[in-house]
Formats: structure tokens, sequence, C-alpha cells
């Protein structure tokens, strides 16, 4: 009856998969790391292979980390070879100054080359026991709702390979006894008895204690992790509400005003949402709140940046938005000799030829032509009855946050000021109606 039992389990777990990635053929590698529960998940998959249509393969990734276990590729050869499974090995280097530790290095180094094999679906083997495991361990380092919510059964790749774990509700004891049933041979990593690792520690010395006085507190646990999900789920339903509430039309900016009027929880789920699609792992309490409170200062809108990994929560008058963070500063100076393209502080400077736009050609040529960065004090006459105005005022009135300024790409004509980038063409160089021009325009590369 177990074997039916999971059996069935899996299966019902493939048809819930989105439509679109479990049609006939889609590409199926199991992370087979030779141990009991790996082994049990390419077992079950080989047998429904033909009843699922899918095309199976599994993949063993190798880091040297426990003595010996260059050997274990052996067991998992030997076993794809029986089950008529395409089998392969990856070595990686594991990054040991991770800063989650060896074990969370580990993990992350054999996430990665598994996803970049080409495949539909990655199934890793992952159980409710070691559901149970995860959350109390995020729980205990006070994971908000969406770190307890735990791993989740299914995440749709963007890509790349999704990643799929139908043995998530079942508990490790049906493995142990599936494999037994069918005379399967496994290898048992000895690093797992090892306590002074923290997931370990939880495994082997927490969780048998809380189970012998509170039977089924796994389940309960992992059921945890499920509801947390679900709410994690309408938190970001809220946040996408909220996002759309506030986005300016035609921009990527939001209105700060709209934001001010959130609660701060709802506010910092707003924060949390966009860092979260921004690639960003999740701010710790204090550090959101940190942000909460820089945003709702008076002072914000006169220019804020707060950085936080590779992008920036940023704030200027009325608007606040999200953008990467400049890593290049731009040059003092670089000749323009007219190419189409110059690569301008981690972004490029493009020059589009064009009639009755931009920087007449006339004014140019056999003229030394220059970006440069700002150096201070420069003027610029935007209007031809109008005088010369810093282009510290001109930034403030076309709304140029303080901290591109500096970096903008300004182009001078011997030592006459054309156009910045932000502002626009100085009237002594704008293109007439009918003549020749050059459209110059600066975009920062994601």
């Amino acid at each position: 009856m177990q074997s039916i039992d999971l059996f069935s389990r899996v299966a019902a777990s493939w048809r819930q998969l989105p439509t679109i990635a479990r049609g006939d053929q889609a590409r199926v590698r199991v992370g087979l790391s030779g141990g009991l529960d790996s082994t049990v998940l390419l077992h079950l998959l080989a047998s429904l292979r033909p009843v699922l249509g899918f095309a199976l393969a599994a993949t063993h990734v190798r880091h040297g980390l426990v003595a010996g276990s260059e050997a274990w590729a052996d067991g998992c050869r030997t076993l794809c070879e029986a089950l008529d499974v395409p089998f392969s090995v990856c070595d990686v280097e594991v990054e040991r100054r991770h800063p989650g530790g060896l074990e969370a290095a580990a993990r992350a180094a054999r996430r990665a080359v598994l996803l970049g094999l080409g495949d539909d679906w990655l199934v890793l083997a992952h159980h409710r026991d070691d559901q149970a495991e995860t959350v109390l361990f995020r729980a205990i380092r006070g994971a908000g709702v969406r770190g307890a919510a735990g791993m989740r059964a299914c995440v749709p790749g963007d890509g790349e390979a999704g990643l799929w774990r139908p043995l998530l509700d079942v508990p490790r004891a049906d493995l142990l006894a599936y494999a037994e049933a069918h005379s399967l041979d496994w290898i048992d990593d000895p690093s797992n008895a090892d306590s002074r690792f923290s997931r370990n520690f939880l495994r082997n010395d927490v969780l048998p204690i809380v189970e012998a006085r509170f039977p089924g507190a796994s389940k309960g646990f992992a059921r945890l992790g499920r509801l947390c999900g679900e709410a994690s789920g309408m938190l970001d339903e809220l946040a996408a509400i909220d996002l759309a509430a506030l986005t300016r039309t035609g921009s990527t900016h939001l209105h700060r005003d709209a934001a001010l009027g959130l609660s701060s929880p709802r506010l910092r789920n707003l924060m949390r949402h966009m860092l979260s699609e921004a690639g960003e792992s999740m701010p710790d309490e204090d550090r959101l709140r940190e942000l909460e409170r820089q945003f709702r200062h008076d002072e914000a809108a006169a220019g804020l940046r707060l950085p936080f990994g590779a992008v920036a929560i940023c704030v200027y008058r009325d608007f606040w938005w999200l953008e990467p963070l400049g890593g290049e500063k731009a040059p003092a100076c670089v000749t323009w000799n007219g190419e189409l393209a110059m690569a301008w502080a981690g972004g490029q400077v493009s020059f589009a030829l064009t009639v009755g736009k931009g920087v007449s050609v006339a004014s140019i040529a056999h003229q030394s032509c220059t970006l440069r960065r700002r150096a201070g004090g420069e003027r610029l006459r935007m209007r031809a009855d109008g005088l010369e105005r810093t282009l510290k005022n001109l930034f403030q009135e076309a709304g140029v946050p303080p901290w591109l300024r500096d970096d903008l790409p300004l182009l001078w004509v011997g030592e006459q000021l054309a156009w910045v980038a932000g502002l626009g063409v100085g009237a002594e160089f704008r293109c007439p109606p009918g003549e020749a021009g050059v459209v110059p325009v600066w975009s920062v590369l994601s």
C-alpha cells in the first residue's frame, strides 16, 4: 500500500505543475546525491516515466567536502544504469566563506549547476521532515511570514529549470519503508551525523526530542510552513495591488505621498516585494524598519538613496523607485570621434543621426568633441533668448536626482558646453529644421 500511495502522490504532484512545462517529453532531472531520499525519488520517477511521459535524467554533483565522497558517483551510476536513466557527474567548487556557512554554500553551488543544464524541471527529494526542519530553522532566526513559508513544492523557472519537490508532504519514514520494500541501496553521508552544523543539530538532536514530547510536531511544523506560504502569497497579492495603485502612469516611479498614507506594515510589505522582485534577499526586520524610517523623514524629498544589495530605494521630491546601483564612475574626459556609441559610467552614450533634431552637425564639424563628467561651475543656455544658467539650477528644475548629477555625460565642443544628459542641447548648438543633426542619449545598462 505504501508504494501505491507514493506513486499516486508523485503522479498527482506532476499533474499539478503548470501545463506548459509538463507536456510530452518534458525534460526532468533529478539531483541525485545517492542518499535515501534522492534514491527513492529517482526510483519512483523511473517507474512513473512511461505513464507520465517525461524524459528523465539524473546528475550527481561532486563537491569534495566529505572524505570518500568521490566514490559516491559510482553508486549513483550503477543505480541509473539499472533504471535506464541517463546519468552525469558535475564537479563544483564551494565558496568556503559564504555568509550562510558551508552548508548553504554547498547547496547554492549544487543548485546553480543543476539549474543550468537546460531542463524543464529540476526535481529535488526534500520531504516533510526537511520542511519541518527548514521552518524551525527560519523561525529561530526570526524570519517573517515569507521565511517561515519554508520550501515550495513547485517553483516555475524564469528562463531556467523550474523546481519540483513531489515528496514535500511525505515523511521520511515512508521513504525508508519504500526503499526497504524495493531492496534499494543508498549512501549514508557521515556528515549528516555532525551536529556542529546547525541543520544537523535540529534534525538529530532537537526535533526527535520535540517529537517525543509532542507526537506529530514535524507534521505541525510543515503545516505551519504551508499556511505561512498561503499568507505570503496573499501579501504578494496585496503588494501587487499597492504597486499598481502607486505607480506613476507611463513610468516606473511611484507616488511618495500615496505611499506615506500606507500603514507601516503595508509599506514595508511593498518594499519587501519590490526588493524580492529585484532578486534581492529579504532584509531583516531592523534593516527594513530603518529603510522605512528614512523613507518617511521630511528631508527625504530633497534626495535619498538607500542601497540594499545590488539595488537602491530612491526618493526625490514627489516620487520614489528602485534602481540598480552603479558600480562604475564616469571618466573625467574621453574624446568622441563620431562613434555611434561610447561606454559611460556603467552604461553608454549613443548618438543617433537624424534631421532637424539634437546637436547640429554643422556646429561640431571639424571641432574637438569630448565627453566629460561634471567638474562644478558649468553653465548652459537652454533658450536662445535666455541667459546661461548653472547646471545645479537646471538639474533642480528638471528634477534630476542629486546622486546622478556628477556622473551624467556632458558633451563639449572645444571649450563650449553643447549637451547635458537629462537637460538637453544648448541653444547655440541646437539643430535647425531640415538640417543634419545628431541626438545623444545616455542609457544605463542593466
